[in-house]
């Protein structure tokens, strides 16, 4: 089977744009880079080349993701679906975005002396972002060495103060260099995975040419810039209907934290115990699909009748995004990190509610008990991966290792009063807080949990 390469896209007619400028650079292939940034890129400015570094270490080994996208020579195919607008897509699309893959050695001092070079891009969530940022200092110290100016940093997060914090990390390196750059926070926002293994085969297979970097993704795709109209201007971005410049991300990201994330941290773990596989089940699960529902409409939406109006038009758009029935997006994998889902987005709401009513909200604090129910049934595999058991089925836990460390240390039959303290007042799970200083927190998981022993297909439906 011919594999992806520039050469091959006329014989495929696949619509092709070598792009003609080398603006920016890449560091590392998180999904968000490459499924949302790098898609949207593609279409807003096809002229827009990047350079993408990776860790030497990435391109070990023929099956290493640096090295298949190297071989490719920069390209992988995006399959597109869902709906949009109520109507069906189902697109294939190449991103030719990237036009040099190349490793953290002496081709990084290399790139450097690109004089076009403007724009870098830094996913500050992904595994590798410490290393990102030592790959970024080093380029901009041997820019200012090489007497050109410094870059344009938009860094993808989920906290306002993300562009901050790498600033911070990359001047703690090369203080010199990091003050002749901009860093500005940003959001990009998609569900898009990289295919695993046997879905990649049969995509490939109906396509009729193997990509070792085959991505699926669905129609919605947006990115959100805190910076300057001036930039998106000399980027060539300002045209684009899916990414945006402003002076306030921090509206978005509240939207997103409080309703989406919100959202997804109330289905994943009850979902999973009552056997759903994927967003679709969830939403097709008629008890499922109003708890979570009410949970959306008494405790997440904010209580003031104008903003509750105003958020109405984005909880329909997030439900539209998570009954998708043309991708298979797997419900522990999109609700990832999902204890940090729960940090952001659900634990100031109970905060607030409890503070106000002096009871947590009924359905968060649900979801939070069928969450510690999921997680202490976390056990190593033979690779060091965390995973859970459902019958005779076993998915991985895409979460973090310490906090995955100390949840194997618990059992889901422990007495319940036991599992809610334990799990409850380790500060190292819930971002350095004690849980149970919420007013009727703790004794309302160990209620909870005490049902989901007793009855796992149980939902509160009061």
């Amino acid at each position: 089977m011919q594999h992806l390469n520039r050469g091959m896209l006329g014989r495929y007619d696949i619509p092709e744009h070598i792009p003609t400028d080398l603006t920016g650079v890449q560091f590392g292939l998180s999904e968000a880079l490459l499924g949302a940034v790098d898609r949207l890129i593609d279409a807003a400015n096809p002229a827009l080349g990047l350079a993408c570094v990776c860790p030497e270490a990435a391109f070990e080994g023929a099956a290493a993701p640096a090295a298949l996208l190297r071989d490719q020579e920069g390209l992988f195919t995006l399959l597109v679906r869902g709906y949009r607008n109520e109507t069906a897509v189902k697109e294939e699309v190449v991103v030719q975005s990237v036009v040099r893959v190349l490793g953290d050695g002496d081709a990084l001092t290399a790139l450097a002396a690109e004089p076009g070079l403007s724009l870098a891009l830094l996913d500050t969530c992904d595994a590798d972002a410490e290393a990102a940022l030592r790959q970024a200092a080093r380029l901009i110290a041997a820019r200012r060495q090489a007497g050109l100016g410094g870059l344009d940093f938009i860094c993808l997060g989920e906290r306002a103060d993300c562009a901050e914090l790498a600033r911070a990390a990359v001047a703690a390196l090369s203080p010199q260099a990091a003050a002749d750059c901009a860093f500005y926070p940003a959001l990009a926002d998609s569900l898009v995975f990289r295919a695993e293994a046997g879905e990649a085969a049969r995509q490939c297979a109906e396509m009729n040419y193997a990509d070792g970097m085959l991505h699926i993704a669905e129609p919605y795709a947006r990115l959100t810039v805190q910076a300057p109209e001036a930039l998106a201007v000399r980027l060539g971005l300002a045209d684009s209907p899916d990414i945006a410049f402003t002076a306030d991300l921090e509206h978005e990201l509240a939207l997103r934290r409080r309703l989406f994330d919100g959202a997804l941290f109330a289905m994943a773990a009850p979902g999973w115990l009552l056997g759903c596989d994927t967003l679709a089940d969830c939403m097709r699960h008629e008890r499922l699909r109003a708890f979570v529902g009410r949970c959306v409409y008494d405790e997440l939406l904010p209580e003031d009748a104008e903003a509750r109006a105003a958020a109405a038009p984005y909880v329909i758009h997030c439900f539209e995004r998570f009954e998708n029935p043309l991708n298979r997006n797997g419900l522990l994998r999109c609700a990832r990190p999902l204890l940090a889902r729960f940090v952001r987005g659900a634990l100031p709401i109970i905060r607030e509610r409890a503070r106000a009513a002096f009871e947590p909200p009924r359905r968060l604090a649900f979801a939070l008990a069928a969450t510690i129910m999921l997680y202490a049934g976390a056990r190593p595999d033979a690779a060091g991966r965390y995973e859970v058991a459902r019958g005779s089925q076993r998915q991985v836990l895409m979460d973090d290792p310490d906090a995955l460390r100390v949840f194997a240390a618990f059992s889901h039959d422990m007495p319940p009063e036991t599992l809610a303290y334990a799990a409850l007042a380790d500060r190292e799970l819930w971002g350095g807080a004690d849980l149970r200083d919420i007013d009727g927190l703790e004794a309302r998981v160990a209620l909870d949990i005490a049902r989901i022993q007793r009855e796992p297909n149980w939902l509160p439906e009061e």
